[in-house]
């Protein structure tokens, strides 16, 4: 794939509604083989809400960037600098706290440009540790941060819906 055909774009709250379709496509997409879709529907009426989006972008909570690949749009991540674990270095730190592809763009390295794109992110916004919360149990995705240098420092509780799910958290000096 040429990366020269990837393009990332950091949200406005004009976006809000894009990020809230793309976030709640992708997510069902990732784990619609793994998650009873009652579940998904639950998570995705809660956690992509324009309104909350819209307002995290204008108080500077969240920072959300929209991938395309020739013009489609392919993923996305949101990052947050709000919130902290106990696991956690006494360090700057911020949050990835989602990073998805759209199922049809797997296996084309958007993951790494993403990744790529959070870790300059960071530096140009003088944080010193990324961190992240993965399911235990997707083997895919530990896969992918292990490769990319994370370590795990602990564990938390997600829910997807009404299921409580073990995460592990994640992290890597940038």
């Amino acid at each position: 794939m040429n990366e020269q055909n990837l393009s990332i774009k950091w949200a406005t709250h004009g976006d809000a509604k894009l990020i809230c379709d793309l976030g709640a496509r992708f997510f069902i997409e990732a784990y619609h083989e793994e998650k009873a879709m009652d579940d998904l529907l639950l998570y995705c009426q809660k956690a992509f809400v324009q309104a909350d989006i819209e307002a995290d972008i204008k108080e500077g909570k969240a920072f959300y960037a929209i991938c395309k690949l020739d013009e489609r749009d392919c993923g996305y991540i949101k990052l947050r600098s709000d919130r902290t674990l106990e696991s956690l270095p006494k360090l700057q730190c911020i949050e990835l706290e989602r990073i998805y592809v759209g199922r049809d763009y797997w296996r084309h390295h958007i993951g790494k440009f993403l990744m790529d794109e959070v870790v300059s992110f960071g530096r140009k916004n003088n944080f010193e540790y990324l961190w992240l919360g993965v399911w235990q149990l997707n083997h895919r995705a530990n896969a992918f941060y292990k490769n990319y240098g994370f370590e795990i420092i602990g564990t938390k509780k997600f829910y997807v819906g009404t299921e409580e799910n073990d995460d592990y958290v994640l992290g890597i000096r940038i």
